[in-house]
């Protein structure tokens, strides 16, 4: 299995979804979901690191197998230990603009939330970007950017 089940998409999630075949890629430290919604899915692995290097990777890849539209796009790091510096300014900067119109964070703990506040402050991202105690509320938040 890529991901585990807690991380899958919900079947209430995708009720209302228009007819997109659901696609995915891995890497080395990310499972990427496409989900029937058009809304993509970003769920590192338990306890990875991400350098820039994966960064561009992960991008790359949502171009390549997405296509690129700018799509709302959902980033649970409930399970991440670590984005380098280098890293949190290449998804700040303008190269995820051409595949991600906004950014819903699920954060899990205080210590995530204030960190991704950190990271939303000190960054100044190119498309809208917010945190979100649960997946539910931010894929309700992401619908609105639905191409």
């Amino acid at each position: 299995m890529l991901f585990d089940s807690d991380a899958a998409p919900k079947a209430h999630d995708l009720q209302h979804a228009p007819a997109v075949r659901e696609t995915r890629f891995e890497t080395q430290v990310e499972v990427v979901v496409l989900d029937a919604q058009g809304i993509v899915r970003i769920y590192p692995k338990s306890n990875v690191d991400i350098d820039v290097d994966e960064a561009r990777e992960v991008i790359r890849r949502m171009a390549q197998t997405f296509g690129r539209v700018r799509r709302p796009t959902l980033v649970d790091v409930t399970a991440l230990r670590s984005i380098s510096r280098d890293a949190r300014r290449f998804f700040a900067g303008p190269e995820p603009v051409e595949v991600v119109s906004a950014s819903a964070m699920v954060v899990a703990s205080p210590l995530a939330k204030a960190i991704g506040n950190f990271f939303i402050g000190l960054n100044k991202t190119s498309s809208p970007t917010r945190l979100f105690a649960s997946e539910g509320d931010a894929l309700e938040w992401l619908r609105g950017f639905l191409p």
